[in-house]
């Protein structure tokens, strides 16, 4: 199996940690599982593609060999813009009816017109709508995103949820006595979609120790210096440490939060529960579907909102129940197997197909 994310690691990020900790997990699995970032990928003697942040014509090479293909979507909403979360539910509902009828009138003319249409919607799920429906099979990180992939660009790809995880053996840490925790931590590349410089602002004046870590984005330097020239004085910013040594940032943080504009898992959140913090997460995404109760959410277009929920959860020390629901639900282990299985389907679906053409 090959594991392909082209180009996409100039950026650091869960997306990274997620292929590579897949991979990882396969491998102990039992499937040969290999990582590629290059841009084109030697598909000598490889049976099925695994992408991750794959252009449509990536995933026609692949099938034009004969290679199935499984791509994990890591998929945001359609409402999210790139200065946040953008209010589009009455044009989205008008862009849907209009694109309906569009089809419905193509596929009345032939299933390649239907394609043909389809690919010329809006640029803006061009390339998402393309890039799913060319692939065999869609393996998103839990079922409201497999909804909203459905919702959004009406995609027939059949799809499974495998759900994102963390390695507990890293995080397993004791960590000091909740009353003796000081900080309020985000862990995380600096970034316009991370929402920092909201997260600063909620804390200026709570007394509260705030402490980032995470790389600058390569992309967003004016993001970064005015996270930086607002946190001056009084928030620390730790820079980007790789994932073994995250530990002793969490271990010492009371609060976690995660004020995203919009988060398909938010994997910090994650390491977070295992580490014995508190955790505050965006309200915007599917995190829910990974943390349920043993979160407090925050809408992070509302400073306030953030500030209530980091206060709240200060005074509230986590029970056994979060860390418990996760290491029995996600951890890379479970990843590998709901992904082996996946593989393991599709390949038997395909070798019977061939078998059954053969026969007649």
């Amino acid at each position: 199996m090959l594991l392909w994310m082209a180009g996409a690691n100039r950026v650091s990020g869960g997306h990274i940690v997620q292929l590579e900790e897949t991979a990882r997990a396969l491998r102990s699995y039992g499937v040969s599982a290999t990582t590629c970032f290059d841009l084109v990928a030697d598909l000598s003697g490889i049976d099925l593609v695994h992408g991750f942040d794959l252009e449509p014509k990536q995933v026609h090479e692949c099938r034009d060999r004969g290679l199935p293909v499984v791509i994990s979507p890591i998929y945001w909403d359609i409402r999210y813009g790139p200065e946040g979360f953008t209010d589009l539910t009455f044009h989205s509902f008008l862009g849907r009816v209009r694109r309906s009828a569009t089809f419905a009138a193509a596929a009345m003319t032939s299933q390649s017109r239907l394609s043909e249409v389809s690919l010329q919607s809006i640029a803006l799920e061009r390339n998402k709508l393309a890039l799913f429906e060319a692939a065999d099979l869609l393996l998103p990180n839990s079922e409201g995103e497999a909804d909203s992939i459905r919702r959004d660009l009406g995609v027939s790809t059949p799809m499974v949820s495998v759900p994102n995880a963390v390695n507990p053996d890293r995080f397993d840490q004791p960590g000091l006595p909740f009353a003796e925790r000081d900080t309020v931590l985000y862990v995380g590349r600096i970034d316009p979609h991370k929402n920092q410089l909201g997260l600063i602002k909620a804390m200026r004046g709570s007394g509260k120790r705030l402490v980032l870590v995470g790389y600058d984005h390569p992309d967003h330097p004016a993001y970064v210096r005015a996270c930086r020239k607002a946190g001056a004085g009084w928030v620390e910013f730790a820079g980007g440490h790789p994932p073994d040594e995250l530990p002793p940032f969490f271990a010492s943080a009371r609060v976690h939060v995660v004020p995203s504009w919009f988060e398909t898992t938010g994997l910090v959140s994650l390491e977070a529960a295992l580490s014995g913090c508190s955790l505050v997460s965006t309200d915007r995404g599917h995190a829910h579907a990974y943390l349920g109760d043993g979160a407090l959410y925050c809408d992070p277009a509302d400073t306030a909102s953030i500030r209530r929920a980091v206060d709240e959860a200060w005074d509230c020390e986590p029970g056994p129940d979060i860390r418990r629901h996760v290491l029995d639900n996600f951890t890379w282990d479970h990843t590998a197997r709901a992904t082996s299985d996946a593989y393991r389907r599709l390949l038997a679906g395909r070798k019977h197909a061939s078998t059954g053409e053969a026969a007649r």
